[in-house]
């Protein structure tokens, strides 16, 4: 039986470089587990391995997306059924997106897919109306799917309502079918990364930040700013980018960017953390411990 393994952890935490060890002595098919990566030209804010590193071990879904492209859950699952079609290789996923690990390994909600027709009429209400109005308007129609979802929060509403709307079936009892794993066929293996200690960790994101401001992180979100013009573009409102953006229309000041970008990050891990309770893991290891290669290869082999 082929295997899937997976490498997931918080950011900053060694993911990438275990995986390219563990491929070299247990070649694999490499998939990156990254909302960020996957875009192109989100490079150094996303931490994404440089160019060499692409080039010699190959990563899929990196540098797969358009920035303005929208790329869901059910996005990602139909992109890994792409990639596992005629696939004779192990499989090696790594990277930090808890939501789309939960979705690989357990299924999703059979849900209906987008319809942009009705979503832009769902949306132009909501320019004259309020999304608070559209969230009471769900509460009528779905209470169950509106008790769970906040009245600021425009896209989960956006979908709640285009289910409602598209199905026989209310958004809230749809989401309990569930679609079996696209690795349902595969004998998976789990290994977690985390940091050993929340002070050190946190100093490290700051130093971190401060390598990607070195790096071009500034100007490489000015560009990203001139190729959306006026476009929505989600990478801009992810971890930071935001801070920069922030930065750059001149909301706030260098030290206070750098300052919010590490505390931001590091909150995002901590939520990364707490994700992993909900997996199967057959090991957790500490970023600094030895011999991670060699004990994760032990398990696999055996």
């Amino acid at each position: 039986m082929k295997k899937a393994i997976s490498i997931l952890g918080p950011t900053h935490c060694g993911k990438t470089e275990l995986a390219i060890e563990i491929n070299k002595l247990f070649p694999s098919k490499i998939i990156s587990v990254d909302s960020v990566q996957v875009y192109k030209g989100a490079n150094i804010g996303s931490s994404k391995p440089v160019q060499e590193i692409l080039d010699e071990t190959h990563h899929a879904l990196i540098n797969t997306l358009d920035l303005e492209d929208d790329f869901s859950v059910k996005d990602f699952l139909n992109e890994i059924t792409f990639e596992l079609k005629g696939c004779m290789e192990n499989l090696l996923f790594v990277g930090g997106t808890m939501m789309y690990f939960y979705s690989l390994f357990n299924g999703i909600s059979k849900l209906p897919e987008k319809n942009f027709e009705l979503r832009k009429k769902i949306e132009d209400k909501a320019k004259n109306e309020g999304w608070k109005s559209m969230h009471e308007r769900l509460d009528k129609i779905d209470p169950d799917a509106a008790k769970m979802i906040r009245d600021t929060d425009s896209q989960r509403i956006l979908r709640a309502l285009e289910v409602n709307l598209l199905s026989k079936i209310t958004f809230s009892k749809l989401k309990n079918f569930k679609e079996k794993s696209v690795i349902d066929d595969y004998q998976k293996f789990t290994f977690a990364i985390v940091p050993r200690c929340k002070k050190t960790f946190k100093n490290q994101l700051k130093e971190r930040f401060a390598k990607m401001l070195e790096l071009g992180l500034v100007e490489e979100t000015k560009t990203i700013l001139e190729l959306s013009s006026e476009k929505k573009v989600k990478v801009l409102e992810t971890v930071g980018y935001k801070q920069v953006v922030d930065f750059i229309k001149d909301r706030i000041s260098y030290e206070e960017m750098i300052e919010l970008a590490t505390n931001a990050t590091y909150q995002l891990a901590k939520r990364q953390i707490t994700w992993l309770k909900k997996f199967n893991l057959d090991r957790t290891f500490f970023s600094d411990e030895d011999d991670k290669v060699m004990k994760i290869l032990s398990i696999i082999k055996n």
